[in-house]
Order: C-alpha cells, then structure tokens, then sequence
C-alpha cells in the first residue's frame, strides 16, 4: 500500500547493477561520491569523490578522498585522472548543465581515459498524477550489496543511452560502448590518445 508522500511517485523497482568485475584504471574521479559511495568502497583510496552537498558526503564510507567540488567547474588539472565515475549521478544534474560536466570531465581526464556512467532512463512523457521518479537499486560490489533508492522531481526531464553518446561527441569522447538493461544504462566512454 502506498503512503501520501509516495502517491505521486513512479518508481522503477528491483533494478540490479553488478559491479563485482567492473575494473577502473588508477587514479578515479567519482562524480557525485556521496551518499551511498559505492565507487568509493570498492577502491577506497584510489577515489577522490566529489559532490555539492558535504551532508552526501559525510553520509558515504570512509576510503576515498571526499571533497565538495561542483561537477561544472572541476577544480583539477588538466589530464588529472586515469578513470573518471558517474554512478546515478547524472539524475541529480540539470540537462542544461550536463554537457558542461561532461566537458570538465573530459578535460582533466588522461588522453587514453575511461569514463563509465550508470544511470535510469528517464522518459520525457510525465505520467498522470506522478511528479517523481525513482528508481531502486541493488548495487552489488564484492562482498556487499547496497540498496538504494534515487529519485528527482519528474518535471519532462529525459536521458537514455543515447543522450550521453550525443553529450560525449559534442565534447571530444568517444562511445565504447553502450548497454541498457531494463530500466537502466550504462555508457562507457573514452577521450583519445593526443
């Protein structure tokens, strides 16, 4: 049965993100580390975890280096980081502004780099009644399995797979390769060797 607070939700359940043979290069940059901080417990110190909110990052494990950072103005330099991380972040960040973090990921990403983001699709079409959408997650990394929830207000918002490979291109990534799994995606990108 539903609450009044969960009434206007919609909500993708029971969505499974198996990260046990996920293998990061170096030095990682997990954008929107905070909260849960699943990039962060499964390479600990090799993480530098940024988010907006201090609260997100206070909430996540200990391990990574936590700093409160905005995603559109990386304060890195250029070529900084081996692998760069997104784990449902993306839900959280405007459309207008997800190029321009792109972009700052791009730039202090080494030529040769890896970028992988997991995120929901979100459809453009709002449902009657509904003005959150969420989805339920069961990340699972080596000895663990993390359950969450993410959710933002649903107010025309739309990303899938494909948004992300048209940002990438528009930034100077390239699209490895693209996966979507009922409810969710996964896009690997990579910036080119100079």
């Amino acid at each position: 049965m539903s609450s009044p607070d969960t009434d206007r939700w919609h909500i993708i359940e029971g969505q499974q993100v198996d990260l046990t043979g996920f293998n990061a290069r170096g030095l990682i940059l997990d954008i929107g580390g905070g909260g849960e901080g699943v990039i962060g417990r499964l390479f600990g110190n090799r993480v530098v975890a940024i988010d907006l909110h201090l609260s997100e990052l206070e909430e996540a494990p200990a391990g990574p280096l936590k700093i409160v950072m905005d995603g559109r103005e990386l304060k890195f330099v250029d070529d900084s980081f081996d692998t760069v991380t997104a784990f449902f972040s993306f839900l959280y960040i405007e459309a207008s502004d997800q190029e321009t973090v792109l972009r700052e990921a791009c730039r202090v990403l080494k030529p040769g780099g890896r970028i992988r983001i997991w995120d929901v699709v979100v459809p453009e079409i709002v449902l009657p009644g509904k003005d959150v959408f969420a989805v339920d997650v069961e990340a699972r990394i080596p000895g663990q399995t993390i359950h969450t929830r993410y959710g933002v207000r649903w107010d025309g918002r739309h990303q899938d797979p494909s948004w992300f490979a048209s940002l990438a291109n528009s930034v100077g990534l390239l699209v490895e390769q693209k996966e979507c799994f009922d409810g969710i995606f996964r896009v690997d990108l990579y910036k080119p060797a100079a």
